[in-house]
């Protein structure tokens, strides 16, 4: 055995640890970029943190649920 993990398991551990954080955690399919809402939102998911246009902007990426 390499020791290397794979890769499925390494991208469900990233969405566990986002989860336990408090967020949905769900992957922007076009690039970079979770979303940063509550687990169980309705709506679009938004990452708020990552694609804002400026400082001050209140949130980034925005894409449907």
């Amino acid at each position: 055995m390499s020791g290397q993990k794979r890769a499925a398991h390494d991208e469900e551990a990233v969405r566990a640890v986002g989860r336990a954080a408090g967020y949905c955690w769900a992957d922007r399919p076009s690039g970079p970029g979770s979303c940063t809402r509550p687990p169980g939102h309705t709506g679009s998911h938004v990452d708020h943190y990552n694609g804002r246009v400026s400082a001050t902007a209140t949130e980034g990426y925005r894409w449907p649920q």
